[in-house]
């Protein structure tokens, strides 16, 4: 029950993050808003890396760095990049149900490439939070649906994000598995985010630190971004040592939800409303989410 309630807290991370990034993008540029919450993921990670993994660090043989670079560009070039391109295109609550589509992808990696084995009742519960998702943010989908370019661009880029997040799980579960502390996992493939970004939103984020102070609020809420998405990270990793990815995945795959529920409070009033779609789509997902914790434990 540890790894469910990990999984819980790394949804809230994440949906509070999509959010941050929506508040603080206004004036950033998504690549270089996604370094600067990089940055403020890993001042966050490595602390608890030296504090409580120090050993683990100090252990590493040479071919776990390709690892680890491997997870820091799936997770934060490819997934957090990718999911705040989509952000700023067409907007936090439309971009999350693709996103949430990483159950999907990570349940699919894990059967065919870790040779998970998952309980029938898993699978029908990862069905259930992913058709939960789609049918309680179908509203804010279908007010945004547009033909042209930007809109067909920004879902397909939450949709790559999504493919690099399951993808990125599947990875986090081996090298925790084979090479110790999530905390030390995190906090690398943090740092090799962080480079892999530098060469694409350095200049920019540089100008912005440069801005005048009247200006940088938008730069707090694009660190905050990141502190929570940290949490979410952390606490994904934490659980994923525990439980398999089938189980995980879904379950810290509900953060649409809370980026729903944030959005309506935080954003524009109307931006999301509590429509009888939304109940039902969130009673799915509950449903789904007892159905994998049940299926986990059988």
């Amino acid at each position: 029950m540890l790894a469910v309630g990990l999984a819980l807290l790394a949804s809230l991370g994440f949906g509070s993050s999509a959010i941050f990034a929506r508040l603080g993008m206004r004036d950033i540029p998504p690549l270089a808003s996604t370094l600067i919450s990089a940055i403020a993921s890993l001042l966050v990670a490595a602390p608890l890396a030296l504090l409580f993994a120090r050993s683990d660090m100090l252990a590493l043989p040479p071919v776990a760095f390709l690892g680890l670079l491997l997870l820091g560009a799936l997770n934060f070039l490819g997934g957090r990049g990718l999911n705040y391109l989509s952000i700023g295109l067409v907007g936090a609550a439309r971009s999350s149900p693709f996103v949430g589509a990483a159950a999907l992808f990570a349940a699919i990696f894990a059967i065919s490439l870790a040779g998970e084995r998952p309980h029938a009742l898993v699978l029908a519960g990862t069905v259930g939070v992913v058709a939960g998702l789609a049918v309680s943010t179908g509203d804010s989908f279908r007010s945004g649906w547009s033909r042209d370019g930007k809109s067909l661009l920004g879902y397909g880029l939450a949709l790559g994000a999504a493919v690099s997040y399951g993808a990125g799980n599947v990875v986090a579960k081996a090298l925790t598995h084979s090479y110790g502390s999530p905390f030390m996992v995190a906090a690398i493939s943090l740092l090799f985010g962080v480079a892999l970004l530098l060469p694409l939103g350095g200049r920019d984020a540089v100008r912005r630190l440069r801005s005048p102070a009247a200006g940088r609020r938008n730069l707090v809420l694009v660190a905050a971004s990141g502190i929570a998405g940290a949490c979410g990270v952390i606490s994904l990793y934490l659980a994923l040592a525990r439980a398999p990815v089938v189980v995980v995945s879904p379950i810290s795959n509900v953060s649409p939800l809370l980026t729903l529920l944030l959005a309506h409070l935080f954003l524009e009033r109307r931006l999301e409303r509590v429509t009888r779609w939304v109940l039902i789509g969130t009673l799915l997902t509950v449903l789904g989410v007892l159905l994998v914790v049940v299926g986990g434990v059988l």
